[in-house]
């Protein structure tokens, strides 16, 4: 690939950055319903059940959830919506929602050449957004369900830069090079795509890992360093505890080494859950 059309791809990158021209498509309008009742504080399971209703997708998924071996240890089938989301609890709705909604966006491409590695980058964001989550509830100081979504969107702008890069034929076909864009670029993409959305600072922050993690083991956890650590487990779910990349974060989490075997098993669990409700 020429240096002169990596010039360009970039140069156009920064000028959509700039101009704040990132867009993806925009939630459904059941995703902006559901936000928007769960604002209220006197928001019952049967109001949201309401708003669920007018997407049939999402019940059966979230109906699914609530039957998984995470949610359902008793094995106690649930076939009623008001049911399932009062197993569910609201933020797991509204998790379950997003995640369906943005695996459609995933799935919107309509560029073949661009499959495989959409579906990569969907996977990797589904394992992490699970890592996170479980990471979270086992340390307890940090709101899990935040730390889903952070994981979730982590690699937002990768998909952004992959579809934007189907016009630079030669970037496409040099993967070492497209690969170096993405892993230089994705967090800033990323980070006005989520604020578009109407994501909180601290989500959008938390896909900067290298510009926002605190290493003074003294300072409060934060979201970055749940993902920070969930990167890591996942990266070496046998032996993340060898590396010191591990003692900071875990640290400050509240999580040393004997809690991973415990963490491991769950994530398994909330995977299966995920792959169900949300892939089907």
């Amino acid at each position: 690939m020429s240096a002169d059309e990596q010039t360009r791809f970039l140069q156009e990158l920064a000028v959509d950055l700039n101009s704040k021209s990132i867009l993806l498509p925009s939630f459904p309008d059941v995703i902006v319903e559901i936000r928007k009742a769960l604002e209220d504080p006197s928001c019952s399971s049967e109001r949201l059940a309401d708003v669920v209703h007018s997407d049939a997708v999402l019940v059966a998924r979230l109906l699914i959830a609530a039957n998984s071996a995470f949610h359902n240890r008793a094995g106690i089938e649930i076939v009623d919506l008001n049911l399932a989301i009062s197993r569910l609890g609201f933020e797991v709705v509204r998790n379950t929602a997003i995640a369906l909604a943005v695996e459609q966006i995933f799935a919107a491409s309509e560029h073949k050449e661009l499959k495989y590695a959409i579906k990569e980058i969907w996977s990797n964001s589904l394992s992490l957004a699970s890592m996170s989550f479980v990471i979270a509830r086992n340390a307890g100081n940090i709101n899990p369900d935040n730390a889903f979504l952070c994981g979730l969107l982590h690699d937002i702008g990768r998909l952004y830069i992959l579809t934007k890069a189907k016009n630079y034929p030669k970037l496409m076909g040099d993967e070492a090079s497209l690969q170096g864009v993405q892993d230089l670029w994705y967090a800033s993409v990323g980070k006005s795509i989520i604020e578009a959305w109407g994501f909180s600072n601290e989500i959008a922050e938390s896909l900067d890992i290298e510009e926002h993690l605190i290493h003074d083991r003294s300072s409060a956890a934060t979201l970055v360093d749940v993902v920070s650590l969930a990167k890591l487990v996942l990266a070496k779910p046998d032996e993340p505890a060898s590396d010191d990349a591990f003692l900071g974060p875990a640290g400050k989490l509240n999580l040393g080494a004997d809690a991973l075997p415990s963490i491991n098993e769950a994530f398994d669990l909330h995977m299966q859950s995920m792959r169900r409700s949300v892939s089907g």
